[in-house]
């Protein structure tokens, strides 16, 4: 089988729907198939005969925004998909972006080729997002001519069940399982490591994390790692500054996927507080690991995640809950270690093998 990827982001850049494209490709290819990738016209991001580029050159920051530069893409991606699509011929396009569905839609029309889109966050059921945002969105999803809305959470598929969009599925995206199979985990002697791992974006609510550990902070036993880059990185630098707290805070910027590694494995607790989330695959790679998880009780992450057993879950935007969680289980290693381990149990269902069976049996009903 021939499969088109299409996506705004792709490896190696931050984001669960550049990371997830790309171990698609990767554990597709292991079964045999042929798989291609169309995404934006980035520098970070290498063109290759496998890998091709469409639009305007533009940077990841804007990616995720609604500009001229990224309106005139759209269009040129409208223009080029006729050809691209009657060279390349795919048996089945895979959109990671409703808006870049929506506009390859009518090509693969022509061509008779069908196309199923993965919704990696669902923005129309959300008002922290703008209204023309929210309803483009669900525009592109009812009349692009899906044969079928993956959802990645729960949540969202009801959400589309909710707008009385019928072909929505669920197929949660997967993680390396095997990754961290068999390894030794560093022994920490000294203070307790908090990692996050992700965007540095007002999505990720890292403002509450900075201020819960202000709150925490006369005690001197811990330390934070955040892992990852984005539009909040100088703001978050400059607030945990000005609580006191820099000495405690460490900013990696972006690492390298060994270096990523490295932290999960000499780190002791991860710690998620985001504001609004689909399914984070930090959250499953972090299962993985082994680590105990501190997460918000947003999104898909409570369809899969159970407060107590696997996880902590705490609301979102609550800073004094937040603290009061990570020094419970700053003290309290048993704890620790049971949700680590009923974390790493759980994770088993998510692995990547899983995801690519799934989704083959969804391009299989690319002729129906």
């Amino acid at each position: 089988m021939k499969i088109l990827h299409l996506t705004k982001k792709y490896h190696p850049m931050i984001g669960g729907d550049a990371y997830a494209v790309y171990n698609l490709k990767k554990y597709q290819m292991e079964t045999g198939c042929a798989v291609y990738v169309l995404t934006s016209n980035c520098d970070e991001i290498t063109q290759n005969e496998k890998v091709f580029k469409y639009g305007l050159k533009d940077t990841s920051a804007n990616l995720d925004k609604i500009t001229p530069q990224r309106l005139i893409s759209l269009f040129l991606l409208f223009f080029e998909s006729f050809r691209m699509l009657g060279e390349l011929k795919p048996d089945i396009i895979h959109s990671h972006s409703a808006d870049l569905g929506f506009f390859i839609s009518f090509a693969a029309k022509f061509y008779n080729i069908p196309v199923v889109n993965t919704c990696h966050g669902i923005s129309f059921d959300d008002k922290r997002y703008f209204f023309l945002k929210r309803q483009a969105e669900k525009f592109f999803i009812k009349h692009s001519g899906f044969k079928k809305v993956i959802a990645v959470d729960k949540n969202g598929l009801e959400i589309l069940k909710k707008a009385e969009i019928k072909n929505g599925i669920y197929i949660p995206n997967g993680v390396d399982i095997h990754r961290f199979e068999n390894i030794t985990r560093e022994k920490n002697c000294g203070k307790i490591r908090f990692l996050f791992v992700g965007r540095l974006e007002k999505q990720k609510g890292l403002e509450y994390l900075l201020k819960a550990t202000e709150y925490l902070r006369s005690k001197n036993d811990f330390e934070i790692i955040i892992a990852g880059n984005g539009r909040e990185a100088k703001k978050l630098k400059e607030s945990a500054k000005e609580y006191g707290i820099q000495d405690i805070v460490k900013f990696t910027g972006k690492l390298s996927e060994q270096e990523l590694f490295e932290h999960y494995l000499k780190c002791d607790i991860f710690v998620l507080p985001s504001l609004w989330e689909g399914l984070p695959l930090t959250l499953l790679e972090a299962a993985s690991a082994e680590l105990p998880i501190i997460a918000t009780k947003v999104g898909g992450i409570p369809s899969v995640f159970s407060h107590g057993k696997n996880a902590i879950l705490v609301k979102s935007g609550e800073s004094v809950e937040l603290a009061r969680e990570m020094r419970r289980l700053i003290e309290d290693k048993k704890l620790r270690e049971v949700l680590g381990s009923n974390a790493r149990n759980l994770v088993e269902e998510y692995s990547w093998e899983n995801s690519v069976k799934k989704l083959d049996s969804v391009y299989s009903l690319r002729v129906s």
